[in-house]
């Protein structure tokens, strides 16, 4: 999963983006809201983590311009202020949670989990495909009951061709789930990955298709 983080303080962005790339997602980091307006195609996040004390435009006027898109990107407000005012204000104008600093890791992770499950993905803490089984809330798989040892990023692509149950997921779409914008790394990367999902694969009765031009396609065998 693909996250924004728009925060201004770099040491606050470096130990966030660090502690949530260690737990699979990918995490683009912005420290000004005029950035993500005029530069960011929103859609391909599946939250944004928003600080309301941002140079120039705010971290209010920012969700505000994004709910006048009609997006319904969750949004989860990270912010020192703990006013009731900041808070309600926050909330009436379209952020969808919010969160007073400093906190805990564990509360943010719980936090977002909880938006996720509300926006794009079912409501059912697990995603079965046939033998192979995601754990939504703790993010790993197990395969016929087994648990199913993976790395971060071939956890998110395996977890990206579940949710599309049974589409077709572009290489790009995987690339840009897997990698944060400022890594260096081009489509091989996802090929690499997608062979030793396939490898770990084996023998399930579960198979990565590859549709050329289209990208790939997680299949049960009939």
């Amino acid at each position: 999963m693909r996250l924004l983080l728009v925060e201004d303080s770099e040491s606050l962005s470096r130990w966030l983006k660090k502690l949530l790339e260690a737990e699979n997602y990918a995490v683009d980091v912005v420290e000004d809201a005029e950035s993500v307006l005029t530069g960011l195609d929103l859609k391909q996040y599946d939250l944004a983590l928003v600080d309301l004390g941002l140079p120039g435009l705010s971290g209010l006027e920012l969700i505000k311009q994004i709910r006048r898109m009609k997006m319904a990107l969750p949004i989860l407000v990270l912010t020192a202020r703990s006013d009731l005012k900041s808070r309600v204000d926050g909330l009436n104008l379209g952020a969808d949670d919010y969160l007073v600093k400093p906190f805990e890791i564990e509360e943010l992770e719980a936090r977002m989990r909880a938006l996720l499950r509300r926006s794009n993905v079912p409501l059912r803490n697990e995603i079965a495909f046939g033998p192979l089984v995601l754990d939504q809330t703790a993010r790993t798989f197990s395969l016929s009951g087994a648990e199913l040892h993976l790395s971060p990023r071939e956890t998110a692509v395996l977890e990206a061709l579940v949710r599309h149950e049974g589409q077709a997921v572009s290489k790009e779409a995987l690339l840009e789930t897997t990698y944060n914008f400022d890594a260096d790394v081009n489509l091989s990367a996802v090929e690499v990955i997608v062979h030793r999902l396939r490898r770990r694969l084996e023998g399930s009765g579960l198979s990565i298709i590859t549709l050329r031009g289209l990208g790939y396609l997680l299949r049960e065998a009939t």
